[in-house]
C-alpha cells in the first residue's frame, strides 16, 4: 500500500512540475510555425532583390549604349546573330546533358534487368530440381503411406514433412512470380527510356544543324565587318571605343555592387593560387601591344570551340550578355572591388545574380565579338582598373 501511495504521489508531482513546460511549448507553437515559414519569406525577398539587381544593370547598360556611338548596321547584325548562336549552343549543351543522364539511367536499368533475369533463371532451376526430386522420391512414397497406415506415428511425421515441402514449393513459385513481374516493369522502363533517348537525339541533331548554320552566317558577317574596317585608323578607333564602353560598363557595375550586401572575400589573398579559366596557350599577354598605342588590358587564351570556361574564384554573376568588341561576356563580382571578365564566348551558362563557385563552368568558349578564331578574353579588375592576372595564377 505504501509503495502504491508513493507511485501516485510521484505521478502527481511530475505532472505539476512539467505542466508549465507543456503550456510554454504550446504558447511557442505559433512562433515556431512562423519560423518555419521564414525560409520561404527569405527566398521571396532574395528573388525580389535579384530581380531589382538585374533590372538596374540592364537600365545602366542601355543608358551607356545610348551615350556611346550607335552600333553600325553590321554590328547590330553581329550582336543579333551571336545572341542566336549562344542560345542555340546553350540549348545544345542542355540537350547533351539530358542525353547523358538518360543513358546513365538506361545503363542502371539494364544492370537491374540482368540481375533480375539471373534471379529468375536461378529460381526456375531450383524449383524444377525440387519438383523433379519430389516426383522421384516423394510422390510414390506419399501414396504408399496413404494406403498403408500400419504405423500411425510414422504417417503423421511424414504427412507433416510433405506439407512442409509443399509450402516451400509454393513459396518459391510466388517468389519466382514476383521476380518475373519486377522484370516486366524494368523491361518496360528500358523501352520507354530508349524511346525518350531517340527523341532527344533527333532534337540534338536539329540543334546541331541550327548551330552550324548560325556559325556559318557568323563567319560571313565577321568577314564583311573586317572589310568595312580595313584601315588601321578605323580598327584603332574601334578598339578605343570598345575599351571606353567596357570601362563605363564596369564602373556602373561596381557602383551598383557597392550597394549590395554580398559577403565575398575578394582576390587579394589569392595570388599564386588560382587557375586559368580555360585550357590553352597564352596568345596575347597582359600589357602587350595590341595596335599602335593600344595595349591588351587582359589576356587572350587560345581555346577550342565549346571548351568549358570556369570561374576563377567564388563570386556572383553581375553581367551575362553581348558587349561590343567582346562578344558574349560574363562578369563575376568577387567582392572587395574585385571583378573577373570572360569574353569571346559562344554560350553563356549563367544569368545575372547567380552565385558561382570556384571551378564552376560559366560559359563555353567561342569566337563572338567579331573574332576569326576561337579563344577566350580574360581580365581581372580591381576598383575598376585592369590588373595583370598572371601573378594570381598558380605556377
Amino acid at each position: 500500500m505504501q509503495s502504491r501511495r508513493f507511485v501516485r504521489c510521484f505521478i502527481v508531482a511530475v505532472t505539476v512540475v512539467f505542466m508549465p513546460v507543456s503550456l510554454t511549448l504550446t504558447g511557442l507553437a505559433p512562433a515556431y510555425a512562423v519560423a518555419q515559414q521564414d525560409p520561404q519569406a527569405e527566398h521571396a525577398r532574395t528573388q525580389r532583390e535579384l530581380q531589382s539587381l538585374q533590372n538596374e544593370i540592364q537600365q545602366r547598360r542601355q543608358s551607356i549604349e545610348r551615350r556611346q556611338q550607335r552600333l553600325s548596321s553590321g554590328e547590330r547584325d553581329l550582336r543579333n546573330l551571336e545572341t542566336q548562336v549562344q542560345s542555340a549552343a546553350r540549348q545544345l549543351r542542355e540537350t547533351e546533358l539530358k542525353i547523358a543522364s538518360v543513358e546513365g539511367h538506361i545503363y542502371e536499368l539494364e544492370q537491374e534487368q540482368a540481375r533480375l533475369q539471373a534471379q529468375v533463371t536461378q529460381q526456375a532451376e531450383a524449383l524444377a530440381a525440387q519438383i523433379e526430386s519430389a516426383y522421384k522420391n516423394g510422390q510414390h512414397g506419399f501414396l504408399k503411406l496413404l494406403l498403408n497406415q500400419d504405423n500411425p506415428a510414422r504417417f503423421e511425421r511424414m504427412l507433416e514433412y510433405y506439407q512442409h515441402i509443399s509450402a516451400e514449393r509454393l513459396a518459391k513459385l510466388e517468389e519466382l512470380h514476383q521476380l518475373e513481374e519486377q522484370l516486366k516493369v524494368v523491361e518496360a522502363d528500358v523501352r520507354e527510356q530508349r524511346a525518350s533517348l531517340q527523341t532527344t537525339m533527333r532534337q540534338q541533331e536539329q540543334q546541331r544543324q541550327t548551330l552550324a548554320s548560325r556559325q556559318q552566317e557568323q563567319e560571313q558577317l565577321v568577314a564583311r565587318l573586317k572589310r568595312e574596317q580595313q584601315t588601321e585608323q578605323s580598327a584603332l578607333q574601334n578598339m578605343l571605343r570598345d575599351e571606353q564602353n567596357l570601362s563605363e560598363m564596369l564602373a556602373a557595375l561596381q557602383e551598383i555592387m557597392s550597394r549590395q550586401n554580398f559577403n565575398l572575400r575578394g582576390l587579394a589573398d589569392m595570388r599564386g593560387q588560382l587557375s586559368w579559366p580555360a585550357q590553352g596557350r597564352l596568345k596575347h599577354a597582359y600589357g602587350s601591344q595590341r595596335s599602335g598605342e593600344v595595349r591588351w588590358r587582359g589576356v587572350v587564351l587560345e581555346t577550342a570551340a565549346e571548351a568549358p570556361v570556369r570561374a576563377i574564384a567564388d563570386g556572383r554573376i553581375i553581367f551575362s550578355d553581348w558587349l561590343r568588341g567582346f562578344g558574349m561576356v560574363v562578369i563575376i563580382d568577387h567582392g572587395e572591388n574585385y571583378m573577373s571578365l570572360y569574353g569571346y564566348n559562344q554560350a553563356l551558362l549563367k544569368d545575372i545574380g547567380e552565385p558561382v563557385r570556384r571551378g564552376e563552368t560559366i560559359a563555353l568558349a567561342g569566337r563572338s565579338g567579331g573574332q576569326s578564331e576561337s579563344g577566350l578574353y580574360f581580365e581581372i579588375r580591381h576598383e575598376g582598373n585592369p590588373i595583370n592576372p598572371t601573378p594570381y595564377i598558380a605556377r
